[in-house]
């Protein structure tokens, strides 16, 4: 099983996306977290490594964690003040308004569903 920070970043009411490059479906950013690094680190690591966004605040969310199949997705939400800029293996990003159609992962809707429970 892999385990992956990922991350959940938050603009006026808009959920970021991102789509790895050859897939159909949108994620939330993260990826595989380093031996003996903890999970917010792994999430923070990976949103600027991906799209280029530091990390004014982050804080773990335990309750939204997902374990699927292949991976376990340890949440994190993050705050951050830049804009997404594609830098390695993604596709495109976007600012979802958690109502349009869009095609995604399964976990992306656990995980913003179980936040939704936590306010």
């Amino acid at each position: 099983m892999r385990i992956r920070g990922t991350a959940v970043v938050i603009r006026n009411e808009n959920v970021l996306l991102v789509r790895d490059r050859g897939k159909h479906s949108y994620s939330l950013p993260g990826g595989g977290k380093n031996r003996n690094e903890p999970p917010l680190s792994a999430a923070v690591r990976e949103l600027y490594e991906e799209l280029g966004m530091c990390a004014v605040k982050a804080r773990r969310l335990f309750a939204c964690d997902f374990k699927g199949s292949f991976s376990e997705h340890k949440v994190s939400l993050i705050e951050t003040d830049d804009d997404p800029a594609i830098r390695t293996e993604l596709d495109s990003f976007i600012w979802w308004n958690m109502k349009d159609p869009v095609p995604r992962y399964k976990h992306v809707d656990y995980i913003l569903k179980k936040m939704q429970l936590m306010e």
